[in-house]
């Protein structure tokens, strides 16, 4: 069952098949990727082990033509088996402060070179937990997240990119 099918919202389901999947594999199978990406709120469930991110995912291609080529589409990141999730602070010197708008965010595979506690808390994780992160460019700070599986369900008809 899709986590918007209580909302009444027509959706489509990207999963890579019925074992577990890591965020790098959806977001390749994306076509932008996270890059770019705008989250309008995030909400963890610990007791389920789940978070939730409602966000626009850029899905033109450099090659569409304009205005097709900024085309977003609304969609939900689940990420299941949670095993991490971590707000860096906001840097004081950026715009931080909530304006209405979304957060702007780009993301990649976390590393203990990015974090330096991220090797301690890995020897923790259950096999097959991933790492990554969201750069958030409103705060100049990250988003961290360690889960064992990701899935995207688009708000809407799936983008003609995704795959």
């Amino acid at each position: 069952m899709s986590i918007l099918a209580d909302t009444g919202l027509q959706s489509s389901l990207m999963s890579l098949g019925e074992n577990p999947v890591t965020i790098e594999e959806l977001e390749g199978a994306l076509p932008n990727g996270f890059h770019d990406a705008k989250i309008f709120s995030f909400e963890v469930d610990y007791v389920a082990g789940i978070a939730k991110f409602r966000m626009n995912l850029l899905v033109g291609w450099p090659d569409d033509p304009e205005p097709e080529r900024q085309t977003y589409q609304e969609a939900v990141l689940v990420v299941s088996d949670l095993c991490l999730l971590s707000v860096d602070p906001p840097s004081s010197k950026y715009p931080f402060l909530p304006d209405g708008k979304p957060i702007c965010v780009s993301g990649d595979a976390a590393k203990s070179d990015h974090l330096p506690s991220l090797q301690d808390l890995v020897a923790r994780f259950p096999d097959g937990t991933w790492c990554y992160r969201f750069f958030v460019d409103d705060w100049n700070a990250f988003i961290h997240i360690a889960g064992r599986n990701g899935e995207v369900t688009w708000v809407g008809e799936k983008p003609k990119h995704a795959a």
